[in-house]
């Protein structure tokens, strides 16, 4: 029953990923060469199907998590110990940040196909909300990794404006959630930073803006040019300034009214429940604490067309209320009860090798709150939670170790075979001068 669906959203998958690797390229050839955009496109043009094309054992990884993320009763994700880790194991930039946007973009498509799934109380609508959690240990994301994952969600937005009638009115978003010290938790701390980076005319300390180039088209952002205040909105946009000509950027004032669909205030992040979250593993640490957080796994009630999800906690700090009259070019507005939205099915580990010793053991506590607020009855009448994929480049005791910290069993790939060297999708090829290798340094900074 979930083929023609799977292969539709597939499809979207694809698509999205292609146009990710054609855009990452095209700003990375204008930050490193200081290209125009159409001669940055030109050039990965000429590198045809290879600018955009899987390698096998990406392809191959996204194919085997197909059926546990198309179907959410599947075994892999049942709520016991018997679920499945799929843990990626290959070398330090073989690609396997690639292989697991990959399996964001599908599951974006997914849930926005199957719509509403179950009825009554058990109803969980895939139409909205967070559908992908990827977490990185500490601070350790790093600036690159954040331009590729929010280039894949303005793909899928992009794509997304183009067929309104089959993946929805509500944006693809990008969520960073990951604290004051990285960036502001309220709307108020926020608009301070940017009301002084437009005083002074730069926005050294204006940690509102994540990423120094638009993921789309790699034209150079800068904090008191193109972040905007809404306050009636509670909102920030940001907008790529390449709004004119016949390489406008679709996410330009011109062609967009929200910009780009990056949000990096915790306030935005609850309020809004974007597709995707970026997190750090301590972030985990708010849950106890922030009611409202539960939005970010589905647990919503009432919607307000001004200012997103409403929490009675929220509510105290938006002040927002049942109803809102007009004022200026806002109409007057009603809140509306929505049905409960679907929780991630996707969470992504990345660098699964760091989760250890004392910080294992805090991070193992914590994830047995995320897998019961993940868990969720499926029209089948079993209990389904997350579909899990970790990475990482070096690992022992990895069974051990997933254990622990997510209580599932274990599954390798690519699995271990009978030559270390030759895994079928990976091949240790001896040092040449034409094949010449790494060499690691290390640096003693003080």
């Amino acid at each position: 029953p979930h083929h023609a669906e799977a292969l539709a959203a597939f499809r979207f998958a694809n698509e999205a990923m292609a146009l990710q690797r054609r855009h990452t390229d095209i700003g990375r050839l204008r930050d490193e060469q200081d290209l125009s955009y159409a001669a940055a496109e030109a050039k990965v043009r000429e590198r045809g199907a290879a600018a955009a094309s899987w390698r096998p054992f990406q392809l191959a990884f996204v194919l085997l998590n197909l059926p546990s993320l198309t179907d959410p009763a599947h075994p892999e994700r049942a709520a016991s110990r018997d679920a499945v880790v799929d843990l990626l194991f290959f070398p330090t930039g073989g690609g396997k940040t690639e292989a697991y946007l990959g399996l964001t973009a599908y599951t974006f498509a997914i849930r926005r196909l199957q719509g509403t799934v179950g009825a009554g109380e058990h109803a969980r609508s895939g139409a909205a909300g967070v559908a992908v959690l990827m977490r990185y240990t500490l601070r350790l994301l790093t600036a690159q990794q954040f331009q590729r994952a929010a280039a894949l969600v303005c793909a899928a937005e992009y794509l997304r404006r183009q067929d309104e009638a089959t993946w929805g009115t509500e944006p693809f978003r990008i969520g960073l959630w990951v604290g004051g010290g990285v960036s502001p938790n309220w709307f108020e701390d926020a608009a301070e930073q940017i009301a002084e980076a437009k005083d002074t005319g730069d926005g050294k300390h204006t940690n509102v803006l994540q990423t120094l180039a638009c993921p789309w088209c790699g034209t150079k952002l800068h904090a008191h040019r193109d972040l905007e205040v809404k306050d009636d909105l509670r909102r920030v946009f940001l907008y790529c300034p390449e709004g004119e000509g016949p390489n406008a950027c679709p996410f330009s004032r011109t062609r967009s009214p929200e910009g780009l669909p990056i949000l990096t205030i915790d306030e935005e992040i609850y309020r809004y429940a974007p597709s995707l979250v970026i997190a750090t593993v301590d972030k985990l640490a708010q849950l106890p604490w922030r009611g409202y957080a539960g939005i970010l796994f589905g647990r919503v009630r009432q919607q307000c067309p001004r200012h997103g999800y409403r929490h009675d906690d929220l509510d105290v700090r938006t002040g927002c209320g049942g109803r809102h009259r007009q004022k200026g070019e806002l109409s007057e507005v009603t809140s509306q009860p929505v049905t409960r939205l679907r929780p991630p099915d996707l969470i992504i580990q990345d660098e699964l090798h760091l989760i250890s010793g004392a910080l294992g053991t805090t991070v193992g506590l914590f994830e047995a709150a995320v897998d019961e607020l993940c868990t969720w009855q499926t029209p089948a009448g079993t209990e389904a939670g997350p579909k899990i994929v970790a990475s990482t480049a070096t690992t022992k005791r990895a069974r051990e170790q997933v254990l622990g910290v997510f209580g599932r069993e274990l599954a390798v790939f690519p699995p271990p075979v009978i030559d270390v060297t030759d895994t079928f999708f990976s091949r240790q090829v001896p040092v040449t001068v034409d094949n010449p290798g790494r060499r690691y340094l290390g640096i003693c900074a003080h």
